[in-house]
């Protein structure tokens, strides 16, 4: 018998520690046992090993007076939703003026996707199949997208979305606001479970746990960046927080390990978690700590997102806001609108070189670089465009104009007209903001380059000229963090971060700047598509082989990056398979590029599969199944 919700929050344990409120709304075992759809695992038989999660198109998918039953169980939180650009073609649910503010805000607007329960911010990987396009005729079509989707409120919510969808063989995916740039949220025939709604804050100024004494936050699963930067402001501290305000802070950022302007003096944000609750994939609700479920403990911080359960909510440390300054610089060979003059080329490299030497200095002193070089094709020759933001912490204004004062004098050495930088005061809760956040057609890849190929003439003379390269002549956007959030940094933390961001001092990233696409195509080609990735991918790999041994980072890299496990796990990819392995041998969760992902593979799809372009618009199938 399924009881109401009302009585089954009476039927919990006084004592069950919590965050919030929200995580003692939770499924019972004795409320499960009635329908076998949305049992615990291990409170039946289990159900057989199939080949692939079920389609709408199988006859095995769940019928729509079953789906009904599975709402009237949630509470009637279960939605069944159209693509965000529907409006756009016609039929019954065609607005031509909502379509008008589709296309005019898809690419700026990122609450637009944030509060959409599928809509994320880079749409390549639904495979394009509903896009707000100004032609009425053409196709929409489901795509990438899931075809219903649990909007969360509760854990109950949750163990109820995991249970079904496990019981049942269909694909589960997890978003929250949909800062994805690879389509780790989304995927064709899923049921997904959309965690907005765990959102929840609450600052404790003397936390206390057995092995720490602090300023801490704790912060439901739904929580975003935004929330927490105004709760740093309004309670005069700081912490982690992403640079893009919708960035989902205990999803795919936290897991994957999470930088942030204080990294150098405090590591990531994996590095500074006491406490993780979450639904893992046998629908139960588990403390991660120290003490208890180490192992999951271990993977949930550094291992990557979306794999090894639904967190609900965490407690991170937090601390004093430090003193703090940051100054801009910028140059160009665009002509300077006063003086009509402008820096040659290979001015602009060398500047770019000075700039580089300087980055170890800015990391070693617990700072931030955050710079974009920008490439605009010309006729003649390309514009291109620096700016850096360089924020350090426990610094005046004139103790930062000192600082940077060497490097200023050597841009000017070059004939590069730099005057000091205008410095302000920052508060440490404000953190930059990622790409423009929203990129819906951007192909995104990125490298950690290690200390030495950034601490000696030779080695920043070949970076500069792998980075020359992929910008000029490749034609795309650079945009690099210094940063170097060491183990020291971090308080020695043992978690699953890739080895090789304690030893990094620039995490930078390439993408195609230029590439934003405006609506004026009802669908864009797979095929195009994949020819950009390919021609990326050939760019790239100046930047691999001048940092062997390094990787990238999993959240803002390419989630089809060659040697992916070496490149996002590095050593930690075998103890994270067995952690898989054993909270997950089902196969409920999986993302593109995750921990174990190489054992599924997502077939029909646009992209063309393991072979082609990793899209999502497909069935999730086992790779190599020959039955049980």
């Amino acid at each position: 018998m399924l009881f109401p919700i009302v009585l089954i929050f009476s039927l919990l344990p006084s004592s069950l520690a919590v965050n919030f409120d929200y995580e003692s709304i939770q499924l019972t075992e004795d409320e499960a046992a009635g329908w076998p759809d949305v049992r615990f695992a291990g409170q039946g038989p289990s159900p057989p090993e199939q080949e692939c999660k079920y389609t709408p198109e199988d006859e095995t998918w769940p019928t729509s007076e079953e789906w009904a039953k599975f709402n009237e169980t949630l509470g009637g939180v279960l939605l069944k939703p159209l693509p965000l650009a529907t409006p756009c073609y016609a039929g019954p649910n065609y607005d031509e003026a909502r379509c008008r503010a589709l296309r005019t805000q898809w690419a700026s607007n990122t609450s637009l996707h944030a509060n959409d329960p599928t809509s994320i911010t880079s749409q390549w990987s639904s495979g394009y199949s509903c896009v707000p396009t100004s032609d009425p005729n053409s196709t929409c079509t489901q795509g990438g997208w899931p075809v219903y989707v649990v909007k969360a409120s509760n854990v109950r919510h949750v163990q109820l979305g995991v249970n079904f969808a496990r019981n049942r063989n269909i694909r589960v995916v997890i978003k929250n606001g949909g800062h994805d740039f690879n389509g780790k949220s989304i995927g064709g025939n899923s049921l997904g479970i959309w965690v907005s709604g765990l959102k929840a804050t609450t600052y404790h100024p003397n936390y206390i746990s057995p092995k720490y004494r602090g300023k801490a936050v704790a912060y439901g699963g739904g929580t975003q960046a935004q929330d927490l930067s105004l709760l740093s402001a309004r309670n005069n501290f700081t912490m982690h927080i992403a640079g893009g305000p919708t960035v989902g802070m205990a999803g795919g950022y936290l897991q994957g390990g999470g930088h942030s302007r204080n990294s150098a003096q405090h590591g990531l944000a994996a590095d500074n978690t006491l406490l993780i609750y979450a639904v893992t994939a046998d629908g139960r609700f588990v403390t991660a700590s120290p003490k208890e479920n180490q192992d999951l403990f271990w993977a949930f911080r550094g291992g990557g997102g979306g794999n090894y359960g639904i967190i609900t909510s965490v407690i991170v440390k937090a601390w004093s806001t430090p003193r703090s300054a940051t100054g801009t610089i910028t140059f160009s060979t665009l002509p300077d609108p006063g003086s009509n003059t402008s820096i040659s080329t290979d001015t602009f490299w060398a500047g770019i070189r000075e700039y580089f030497a300087f980055l170890v200095p800015i990391t070693d002193a617990g700072g931030l670089g955050y710079d974009f070089i920008r490439h605009t094709p010309t006729s003649s020759s390309p514009d291109l465009t620096f700016s850096t933001s360089i924020w350090l912490p426990e610094k005046t204004t004139s103790e930062y104009q000192a600082f940077v004062r060497p490097l200023l004098d050597r841009l000017n050495a070059l004939a590069i007209p730099i005057p000091a930088p205008t410095t302000k005061r920052s508060p440490s809760h404000l953190t930059p903001r990622v790409l423009g956040e929203n990129i819906p057609s951007a192909l995104i890849a990125s490298r950690l380059f290690q200390r030495p190929n950034l601490d000696n003439p030779i080695s920043i003379s070949e970076t500069v000229s792998a980075v020359r390269t992929f910008v000029e002549d490749g034609g795309y956007t650079y945009h690099g963090i210094a940063t170097s959030p060491t183990l020291e940094a971090g308080g020695h933390p043992d978690n699953a971060v890739l080895p090789a961001w304690r030893t990094a001092v620039l995490h930078a990233q390439g993408y195609d700047g230029n590439r934003h696409w405006n609506g004026a195509s009802p669908q864009l080609s797979m095929a195009d598509e994949k020819r950009s990735h390919d021609r990326l991918m050939r760019y790239m790999q100046a930047w691999r082989d001048i940092t062997p041994g390094s990787g990238s980072y999993t959240n803002e890299g390419d989630a089809q990056e060659p040697d992916w496990k070496d490149s996002f796990y590095g050593p930690n990819y075998g103890r994270l398979e067995k952690i898989k392995k054993r909270w997950d041998p089902w196969g409920v969760f999986w993302v593109i590029s995750g921990v174990g992902s190489d054992g599924w593979e997502v077939r029909g799809s646009s992209g063309g599969g393991r072979e082609g372009f990793f899209t999502q618009d497909g069935a999730l199938c086992r790779v190599g199944w020959r039955g049980k």
